[in-house]
This record gives structure tokens, sequence and C-alpha cells, in this order.
């Protein structure tokens, strides 16, 4: 085979495969606004997920976790750092009280933050101009803190649940390694 039909070969392939990427992208969009209509008639048909205010009185937030929808965040040893609650196109992680996560911690700003949400956030705002997505579904984010403590952490639009779970895989690594080096000072 000479070099030239090897050539033509491999831009066939590539072409193919270009087609192929196109296709499924199309049928990805597709299935996430199949979610969310589904989502909306669920919505509509009366079901809700309680929030984190919603806990009964007396009871602690560890009997509620299920009930409640909230997600413990634990470090490797099984201590609780804070609760996570999973809403349609929001994620709230929300540290615990006694615990004092600062922003100032690495790898809060360094990883999370930077590596993490921005860099989806850059690959939302791409998709926005290639019109896969709309500007109002681009990930956004906010961490609400007092001074440099961080209170919540408010994570919008974070897209599907691969995404949902990268980001509580982040979140979780992330302030493991923060409280670590909170127990070493």
């Amino acid at each position: 085979m000479s070099s030239e039909d090897e050539t033509r070969m491999l831009l066939g392939i590539r072409e193919s495969l270009r087609r192929r990427t196109v296709r499924l992208q199309a049928e990805i969009e597709d299935m996430r606004k199949a979610i969310v209509e589904i989502d909306r008639q669920i919505v509509r048909q009366g079901f809700r997920q309680p929030t984190p205010e919603q806990i009964k009185p007396g009871a602690t937030v560890e009997d509620d976790v299920n009930l409640n929808g909230l997600v413990s965040i634990k470090t490797k040893d099984g201590e609780t750092m804070g609760f996570l609650s999973k809403g349609e196109i929001e994620i709230v992680f929300t540290p615990r009280d006694d615990l004092i996560f600062s922003t100032a911690i690495p790898p809060f700003q360094s990883f999370f933050i930077e590596r993490v949400l921005s860099n989806m956030r850059s690959t939302d705002e791409g998709r926005v101009t290639s019109g896969e997505v709309s500007p109002d579904e681009v990930l956004s984010y906010d961490v609400e803190t007092e001074g440099e403590r961080i209170l919540k952490v408010v994570i919008r639009n974070y897209g599907g649940e691969r995404r949902q779970r990268e980001i509580q895989s982040s979140l979780r690594w992330t302030f493991d390694k923060m409280y670590d080096k909170m127990r070493q000072s």
C-alpha cells in the first residue's frame, strides 16, 4: 500500500469518525432535552425533593440524610465534612458549622475553582459559541463566604449525571485535602 493510499484511507476513517461524533452529540443533546422534559413532568405532578431547611426540629442532619435528599461528604477516614443537596439544575455544598474551611487553604482555589469549575464553565462557553447549548445553560458557581470562611458552594447548570459525579468527587477530594491541612496546623 502506497503512502498516498494509506493517507486516503486514514482521511476516510477520520471523516467517518467525525460524522459519527456529530450524530452521537446530536443524540446526547436529544437525551438531555428528554431528561429536562421528564423532570418538568415530575415537578408538574407534584414531586418535590425536600430542601435542607425542611429538616424536622430536633433532628440532626444525619438523621434525615435520605429523607431530605442530602448526601454526606466524608473524608477518606469517614468523618463528615458537610452536606450536598442536589436539585434539577443546582448543587449546593454546605460545610459543617464547626469546621472552618477557608478559601485560602489549598487546593480549593487552585484545583476546585480554577481546574474543575472554571474549566467546565469554559467548555460550556465553547458549546454556546458552537450553538450546542444556550447561554443560560452555562455552568456558574458562587462561593458564599464570611471573610475567607466558606459558608456554602453553589453550582448551577452543572449539566448531567456524569458532571454531577465529577463535581461531587472533586469537591470531596478537595475538602478532604483541606481537612487534612486544617488538622495539621
